[in-house]
Formats: C-alpha cells, structure tokens, sequence
C-alpha cells in the first residue's frame, strides 16, 4: 500500500526546494504545477475553457496561454480567480490523479503529492498526511519581493490571494521549517524520510 503525503506551502516559502529534495531521494512527486500547465497546452479543454470564459485577448499570437496577463488579472481580482479555480480545478485534479494512481500500480510506497493550493483545493481528503514548508510571514514577503521584483503591497495581495501560512502550518501534521539554510531544509527532510520512507 502507497502512503500518499501531500506537500504544500505558500508563495516563496519554499515548496520547490523540498519537493526537488524528495525527488534527488528518488521519491516520485506528482507536481500539481505541472498539471495545471498540461491541461491549458494548445488544444487542451482547458485552454478553450479558458479563452471562451476571458476571451481571446488571453492567447499569445502562437497559440499558447497569455500567462502573465491572465496572471496579472487573478491577482488583483478575487472573483476572476475564483471562476479560473472553477474552470480548471476538476480538470488539473484528474491529472493529479492519473498521475498518483500510475505511481501506485508501479509499487512505490511512497508518493509525494506537490499542490500549491492543498487545503484550499480540499486535498487534504485524499492524502495520508500533510507536510507544511513554513517561513515566518516576514521573510516569506522579503523573499517574494526578492525573487518577483515585486514591492511590498503586490508581495502581500499576492500572498493574501493564499490561506495564511501561519494557518498551514496549524493544519499541517508534519511542519519544514525552511528559514534556515537550505542545508538545514535538507536534514528535516533526511531526518523524516528516516521515520516515514517504509511507512
């Protein structure tokens, strides 16, 4: 039987880095961010979806989705971001799926599910556990405006388009504290796969 953890985090706390860390152990991560950007690929339904609910200022010349002007649209509108949720969810929770189900029938007894929006999007349900990559608020905005060349009110609506880390990490059953080094990040996550991997 497959332990299925989910993995979560907020924006800039730090997901990635642990999910590559997972993966450099040879743990299958299933990466909801590559769902997400499989089912609006030119003549996915999800990208016609998409331009037939926004229009079709959203397609680049080429075909491909306008990312950053959509992007742009869904973080400084709640509601837009709520009908994109709503497009898209059940189509990227069938890759996810599919994904998580083929790693089960090849034997693995471990499988990390990567989902930006875990709770959000009701995951939790279908996971055996929830890991939290946590950084204090502070940094966690320090480290967005840093790494987007955003100033400090974007950084923060961008954040607040997320639940709270600080209300993740109280949800979370196993907490990475990723404030540190990331040679720190690397012993937590040693550490748990010493307890978990066989579980």
């Amino acid at each position: 039987m497959s332990y299925i953890l989910g993995l979560t985090g907020s924006i800039a706390t730090g997901k990635s880095t642990v999910a590559k860390l997972f993966l450099s152990a040879g743990i299958p991560v299933v990466d909801a961010d590559l769902g997400a950007r499989a089912v609006v690929l030119p003549g996915a339904p999800g990208l016609a979806d998409i331009i037939e609910h926004f229009g079709e200022a959203y397609l680049l010349s080429d075909g491909t989705l306008d990312r950053k002007r959509l992007g742009a649209l869904i973080f400084s509108d709640r509601e837009k971001r709520k009908e994109l949720d709503v497009l898209l969810k059940e189509r990227i929770n069938d890759w996810i799926q599919a994904e998580k189900e083929r790693y089960i029938s090849e034997g693995h007894n471990l499988i990390v599910l990567d989902i930006p929006l875990l709770y959000e999007g009701g995951y939790e349900d279908s996971c055996d556990a929830v890991m939290v990559v946590y950084v204090p608020e502070e940094l966690q905005v320090q480290r967005l405006m840093s790494r987007n060349h955003l100033d400090a009110d974007e950084a923060t609506r961008r954040m607040q388009s997320q639940l709270s880390i600080e209300k993740k990490k109280e949800l979370a059953d196993f907490v990475i504290d990723n404030s540190g080094t990331i040679e720190e990040t690397k012993k937590q996550v040693n550490d748990w796969l010493l307890k978990h991997r066989t579980v």
